[in-house]
C-alpha cells in the first residue's frame, strides 16, 4: 500500500508540472491514528520548488489523485501534510489475510539472497556474563529475526576474547585464592558448573584488582608474564619463552578447562534466551593473522611507535591513534578485529556485516574499519558496527564495571524471574500453570521488552517493578493480550470462514479502531526491520494491545449475534497472530494461558 499511495501521488504531482522521482516521497504511518493511515509531507518538501504554499499545493496534489475503493477519503492538514484513510473493505481484506496466511503475511523480499552475518553478545571467558552482554545479545538476537523477514540469509556470529590480559589475571587470581583458601583445582572440578565459573569470576576481580595497584611492580610482571605465555600457545610465530613443565600444569590446563566451563555455561544462559550461534569466532584464533597484517603493513599503514606498532589517525575525521601490537609484540584488539573481518568474509561470504557492541566502542570500530578500508575496500563497504547504550538503574547509575562489580545477567534473569513468580502467586495466575516455566517466559519478555522498547543507541532505565507489571509498555502486558485472545478463541468450538469479513459493515467504532490498529502491523514491521529498530516494532504492539483492551472492554465477542461473532472472533484471531509475529521478532516467546 505504500507503494501504491506514493505512485498516486507522484502521477498526480507530475501532472501538475512539477518535478519528481518515487524516491521523494516518503509515505509514512502517522503517530496519531486519527490522522489517518498513512500522511505524507511531500508538499511541505516541494512548496518551495513550485512557488505555492504547502497546504496550496498539497490541495492541488490531492485534486488529481485517481483513487480507488481501497481508499476512503484524502484529507488535506496544515502545514501540509496529506492524510489517507483506508476503506473499510481493504482493511478488512487485509485483515482476511492475516487469517489465511498466518506468518507469511508478515515477510517481506527486499533481501532475499542476501547474506548477512550480525555478530553479538560477545563475551569473555573467564569473566562473568553480564548485563551488557546480556543486552548485546537482546538486540543482536531481534536483529537477526527482522532481517530474516526480509528474506535474508542470516548468520549468527559470537566473537569472544578468550585470550588477554584479563585471562591471565583470572589465571594469577586463581592460584592466589586456591593457596589463600587451601582448596585444589581438583576440588574446584567437583563444583556445579555454575559455582566453577563463579570461582574463575571472583578469581578475575581479584587479579585485576592486584595487578591495578601501582607500588606491586612484582604481580604485574607476573601477569604479563601469563599473559604472553597463553598468547604464545595460541600463535606460534611469537618468540618463545622458557616454560617448565610446572607451568605447562599449573597454567595451560587451567586454562584450557576454564575456557570450556565458560563456553558450557554461557550456553545455558543463551538456551534460556533463544539463542543459536551458527559461528563461534575467537581471538586465540585470529591472533596470528591479525599480527600478520600488521606486521606486512608497516611503513605503508602502520608506523613503529617505540617497540610498539600504531595507525596513527586523523583527527579530523574522528579518527584516534590506536595501538596494533603492543610493547609486548602481542597483537591487540584491533589487530584481532581485522583479522575477524577477513575471516568472516572468507567464511560466510557476507553482503552485510553487522556487529553490534556497547557505544564506547564506536570509536574503535571507527578506526579499525578505516584500517580495513585500506586492506581490502569490499569488506569494509559491507560492514557496519551498530552501538547500543548503557542499562542504567533507576537511580543512573551504570549496571556494570569493568573492575567486577557488575550485574551478573544469571542474577538479573534469576531475579526478575523470582519477582514473576511473586506477583502470580498474589494475583492467582498459577492455576492449572507450569509455574516454572509460565515465569521464566513472562520474565524474559519482561527484560527483552524493556531493553528494546528504547531506540538501540540509547541508554536503557531499567526499573524491575515497571518491566514485570501485567499493565503498562510492558512485555508481561502484551503476552497477557496475546492470551487474552487465545482464551477466548479457545472457548469456542471454531472460527468461520475469514470471507465473511468482507460483507461487514463496522459501525462499531471500537471494532473498526482495532481493524485499523491490525491494518498497520505489516507496514511497521517492515520499517522496524529495514531500520535495524526493534523499538519500532515494540510502540506498534503496545499500542495494539491497547485498542485490543479498548474494544474488549466495549464489545462483547461471545455475546454478539452469531454473523457478528463470527467476524469478530476472526478479529480476535488476526489480533492474536499479528501480537505473536511481533513477539517473534523480538526473540519473545507467547504464553497460552496467563
Amino acid at each position: 500500500m505504500v507503494t501504491k499511495l506514493a505512485k498516486l501521488v507522484l502521477d498526480s504531482i507530475n501532472s501538475k508540472g512539477v518535478s519528481a522521482e518515487l524516491g521523494d516521497i516518503l509515505v509514512e504511518v502517522p503517530g496519531d491514528p486519527k490522522k489517518g493511515d498513512y500522511t505524507t509531507n511531500i508538499a511541505m518538501r516541494l512548496a518551495s520548488k513550485s512557488g505555492k504554499n504547502p497546504v496550496e499545493l498539497a490541495r492541488e496534489i490531492v485534486s488529481g489523485i485517481v483513487t480507488d475503493d481501497s481508499i476512503e477519503k484524502i484529507e488535506v492538514v496544515a502545514p501540509g501534510f496529506i492524510n489517507f484513510f483506508l476503506s473499510s473493505r481493504y482493511l478488512l481484506t487485509e485483515l482476511s489475510k492475516i487469517v489465511e496466511q498466518e506468518d507469511e503475511y508478515f515477510k517481506f523480499d527486499s533481501k532475499v539472497g542476501k547474506n548477512i552475518v550480525i555478530e553479538y553478545t560477545d563475551p569473555n571467558p573467564f569473566k562473568v556474563l553480564h548485563v551488557g552482554h546480556l543486552y548485546t545479545n537482546i538486540v543482536g538476537e531481534s536483529f537477526a529475526r527482522l532481517q530474516e523477514s526480509l528474506g535474508a540469509n542470516v548468520k549468527r556470529a559470537n566473537y569472544q576474547g578468550d585470550v588477554g590480559l584479563h585471562v591471565a589475571k583470572t589465571l594469577w587470581g586463581l592460584e592466589r585464592k586456591m593457596l589463600l583458601e587451601g582448596v585444589t583445582f581438583e576440588e574446584i572440578e567437583g563444583y556445579s558448573l555454575e559455582d566453577r565459573v563463579r570461582y574463575l569470576g571472583d578469581s578475575y576481580i581479584y587479579g585485576s584488582q592486584q595487578y591495578d595497584v601501582e607500588s606491586d611492580k612484582k604481580v604485574q610482571e607476573e601477569i604479563d608474564s601469563i599473559n604472553y605465555y597463553i598468547y604464545s600457545k595460541n600463535i606460534p610465530s611469537l618468540p618463545s619463552k622458557e616454560s617448565s613443565e610446572y607451568e605447562e600444569k599449573k597454567y595451560l590446563e587451567k586454562y584450557t578447562k576454564g575456557r570450556q566451563w565458560c563456553l558450557d555455561y554461557f550456553e545455558t544462559i543463551y538456551k534460556r534466551l533463544g539463542t543459536k550461534f551458527d559461528y563461534y569466532f575467537f581471538e586465540s584464533e585470529v591472533g596470528e593473522a591479525g599480527l600478520k597484517l600488521v606486521l606486512d603493513n608497516v611503513g605503508e599503514i602502520f608506523k613503529q611507535d617505540g617497540q610498539a606498532i600504531i595507525y596513527e589517525g586523523k583527527e579530523d575525521l574522528g579518527l584516534h591513534t590506536r595501538v596494533f601490537v603492543n610493547s609486548h609484540g602481542l597483537p591487540t584488539y584491533e589487530a584481532k578485529e581485522l583479522a575477524l573481518a577477513i575471516k568472516k568474509g572468507g567464511l560466510i561470504k557476507y553482503d552485510e556485516s553487522v556487529v553490534i557492541t556497547g557505544s564506547e566502542q564506536a570509536p574503535y570500530f571507527k578506526v579499525v574499519f578505516d584500517v580495513l578500508s585500506k586492506i581490502d575496500p569490499v569488506l569494509s563497504e559491507r560492514s557496519k558496527h551498530i552501538p547500543h547504550g548503557i542499562i542504567q538503574t533507576p537511580d543512573g547509575k551504570k549496571m556494570g564495571s569493568r573492575k567486577g562489580g557488575f550485574a551478573n545477567a544469571e542474577y538479573l534473569l534469576g531475579d526478575v524471574q523470582s519477582r514473576v513468580e511473586e506477583l502470580m502467586e498474589a494475583s492467582n495466575r498459577v492455576d492449572d500453570l507450569d509455574v516454572e516455566d509460565v515465569s521464566e517466559k513472562i520474565s524474559i519478555a519482561a527484560i527483552k521488552y524493556a531493553f528494546l522498547k528504547v531506540s538501540v543507541g540509547k541508554n536503557i532505565i531499567f526499573d524491575m517493578e515497571k518491566s514485570v507489571a501485567f499493565d503498562g509498555d510492558t512485555g508481561p502486558y502484551l503476552l497477557y493480550v496475546y492470551s487474552r485472545c487465545r482464551s477466548i478463541l479457545d472457548s469456542v468450538e471454531s472460527v468461520g470462514s475469514s470471507n465473511l469479513c468482507l460483507d461487514l459493515c463496522l459501525d462499531n467504532p471500537h471494532t473498526k479502531e482495532l481493524v485499523r490498529a491490525i491494518g498497520r502491523g505489516r507496514y511497521l514491521m517492515l520499517a522496524s526491520a529495514e531500520g535495524y529498530s526493534p523499538s519500532i516494532l515494540c510502540s506498534y504492539l503496545f499500542t495494539l494491545g491497547q485498542v485490543f483492551n479498548n474494544f474488549y472492554q466495549n464489545v462483547r465477542v461471545l455475546d454478539a449475534g452469531e454473523e457478528e461473532r463470527e467476524i469478530l472472533l476472526l478479529l480476535l484471531k488476526a489480533v492474536m497472530t499479528t501480537m505473536r509475529v511481533g513477539l517473534d521478532r523480538l526473540g519473545i516467546n507467547t504464553v497460552e494461558k496467563m
